[in-house]
């Protein structure tokens, strides 16, 4: 009996030990890592979320752009940080097509972090150049099938997001499509508009403005649901089922990180993108919010991984 009665005050003990734990994360400054130039999407997330976390936590939050090597330096850092909740990485899908089009990553991709908080996504819009005769996915397809290696598809660069997006429609399609690499989205964009290549899977937000002044003509999103911000437009997986290519941007904490700290951090962050002036700051730069548990965002991350690795190998995608 007396040990029955020990083990359980020592149960209380540890509980009320934990709870308190919990309690008093954090006690100084968290720091959020973008590891990306500052101006960009995913540092525009970072500050629309950064001052409403430090707001609900009562501690400052310090934003940290730590670019190189395409975001390979500031993931590093945060795989290294103490796993303790107070360096975070504002992690993008670039995260995920890494360990496909990269030989050699400083980390595990998947291993060396712990998902917190899947934030906003953000569906890629299907392009044409208006004096292309398409007005369809299907027409589209089918005048690629006509014209084998003669259309050019544009990307913001070599490896990312935009074209492991259209390599993955080239090898669901079966098309031949060449690719024309350009120095960022915006380049890729006007390089459509002004006939240098004729299509693309453009961010939306970018995209959108020049289908309204008619230097583009849009023909579907790239998600698995419409897009809010064009919903007269239809998905791609409405003619290629299962078909999804979106970006997204989310909270990544060191391998480590206690359960408790995660949990508080992800309740702050799903209060944080469901309010309204947070969804209107989404909305502004192409995106939805999502949210939900860290056990969603994990999943995420393990479906996506061998996704670009098998497009990056079937396109032979290779950075050193």
């Amino acid at each position: 009996m007396k040990v029955l009665i020990r083990l359980c005050l020592a149960l209380i003990i540890l509980g009320a030990c934990g709870r308190a734990g919990y309690a008093a994360f954090p006690d100084r400054a968290i720091h959020i890592v973008v590891a990306f130039p500052p101006g960009g999407p995913i540092d525009v997330v970072a500050h629309i979320v950064g001052p409403l976390l430090g707001e609900r936590l009562g501690q400052g939050v310090v934003i940290d752009n730590i670019a190189g090597d395409d975001g390979i330096k500031g993931s590093d850092l945060v795989a290294k940080a103490p796993p303790d909740g107070y360096t975070l990485l504002l992690a993008s899908s670039t995260h995920t097509i890494h360990p496909g089009t990269y030989s050699k990553l400083p980390f595990d991709t998947e291993k060396a972090f712990a998902p917190v908080s899947l934030l906003v996504a953000s569906q890629l819009l299907l392009v044409v150049n208006p004096s292309l005769p398409v007005e369809s996915v299907e027409e589209l397809i089918a005048y690629a099938k006509d014209h084998p290696g003669k259309l050019r598809y544009a990307s913001g660069g070599l490896g990312g997001p935009t074209q492991l997006a259209f390599e993955l429609l080239k090898i669901t399609a079966s098309v031949d499509v060449t690719h024309a690499p350009f120095d960022g989205g915006a380049a890729a964009l006007d390089a459509v508009a002004a006939d240098k290549a004729q299509v693309m899977l453009a961010p939306i937000i970018t995209a959108l403005p020049m289908i309204r002044d008619g230097q583009l003509r849009g023909l579907a999103v790239s998600g698995a649901h419409h897009a809010p911000a064009a919903p007269e437009l239809p998905t791609i997986a409405e003619t290629f089922p299962g078909f999804t290519a979106i970006s997204w941007y989310g909270v990544l904490a060191p391998a480590g990180t206690s359960g408790a700290v995660i949990t508080r951090l992800n309740t702050e962050f799903d209060h944080i993108v469901n309010l309204p002036d947070t969804k209107k700051q989404f909305a502004a730069i192409g995106g939805e919010p999502v949210g939900g548990s860290p056990a969603t965002f994990a999943a995420l991350i393990r479906a996506e991984i061998p996704k670009w690795i098998r497009v990056a190998r079937e396109a032979g995608i290779h950075i050193e």
